[in-house]
């Protein structure tokens, strides 16, 4: 969901690693330039950078690159809305479900820019109401996305769709998780599909207080099977999205422009440790490293592309959102991770 971003408070800054150039014309995805920004009292540290402040929060250096959705795919212009939900990176592709569109947007990784490259997968009109999309890696595999919060009857449940591989929708199914109407747009905000002894399970990250539903699939519905409650270094004002990559777990805050990595036990259903990272910031003109500004105000899908790099996704900005913050929305992000 789109909302005002709210402004962390920082101290002290101690420089801990720097990182060697990138080149994103040559769709080199390798670590960028850095050079040390200075903090301001009210906000986080610039962009451009990784470093750790006295809070144990490492800032992300700039993005290895990024682009608008609709300058990617063929055909479109910055009138057409895609408002980034959610990401999944599989197979030299990010799969990008928005909030206002029941396409996929298929883009690949080197991001190029109207191109044929890129697509749109799937059919559908009007608002979808899509929050997080997740892939799974089974013998038929395919594509879970999630509906925030639907009314079913006198309540409201998050609604899992499922498709093929190839974005054929195949059918629907409740989440047996429940919402009133007044925190039905504070449901499930992304989906993570975790198989264990041969069987599926779904875990949906409730974006108004951060527990993580554990649902495994029945024939008739995705059972509440467990609930996961995140360490105290995950607290945040809003979580965005979660996904799981190994037995890491990534989420996302939009409120608080964050990244949270996690370990997710192989035998039980809890999640340990944990690492903060703040997206970078930069100057009234969008541009990260020479400024103090929250740029990535809008983060809504986290996905994995390996042990060291995240695409992420944003949604658009809102029109009381600081206009240096529509720079970033409705965009495709890659940064990487510091070692």
């Amino acid at each position: 969901m789109m909302k005002n971003i709210k402004l962390p408070v920082y101290t002290a800054l101690l420089v801990v690693s720097f990182f060697t150039a990138c080149n994103k014309a040559g769709n080199n995805l390798s670590p960028e330039g850095s050079s040390l920004g200075q903090l301001n009292s009210s906000q986080a540290v610039s962009g451009g950078n990784s470093a750790l402040n006295a809070s144990g929060v490492t800032v992300l250096g700039a993005p290895v690159a990024e682009a608008k959705v609709y300058k990617l795919l063929k055909g479109y212009n910055k009138d057409d809305k895609f408002e980034a939900s959610g990401v999944y990176y599989l197979n030299g592709y990010f799969y990008v479900a928005s909030d206002n569109r029941y396409e996929i947007a298929k883009i690949k990784q080197s991001l190029p820019e109207n191109s044929n490259e890129n697509s749109l997968l799937g059919a559908g009109s009007g608002d979808s109401g899509f929050e997080g999309i997740t892939y799974a890696a089974k013998s038929t595999p395919g594509f879970f996305v999630v509906e925030e919060a639907v009314k079913n009857g006198s309540q409201y449940q998050p609604r899992i769709r499922e498709y093929n591989a190839n974005m054929g929708y195949l059918n629907s199914l409740w989440a047996d998780y429940y919402f009133t109407e007044a925190n039905s747009n504070k449901g499930f905000e992304g989906i993570a599909w975790v198989s264990r002894d041969g069987i599926d399970y779904m875990l949906g990250l409730v974006e108004g207080t951060g527990k993580i539903a554990v649902l495994k699939k029945t024939a008739s519905q995705w059972q509440k099977v467990g609930e996961i409650n995140l360490p105290a270094s995950a607290s945040f004002t809003d979580y965005s999205d979660i996904t799981v990559y190994g037995n890491k777990v990534a989420i996302t805050s939009q409120q608080d422009s964050r990244l949270w990595i996690g370990t997710l036990s192989s035998t039980e259903w809890t999640i340990t440790g944990g690492k903060t990272y703040a997206f970078p910031t930069g100057n009234s003109n969008g541009v990260v490293g020479s400024g103090n500004n929250v740029l990535y105000a809008n983060v809504e899908g986290v996905s994995f592309i390996n042990d060291t790099q995240i695409v992420v996704v944003s949604d658009k900005a809102k029109s009381d959102q600081p206009s240096y913050q529509k720079f970033k929305d409705q965009s495709v992000h890659i940064f990487n991770l510091p070692l």
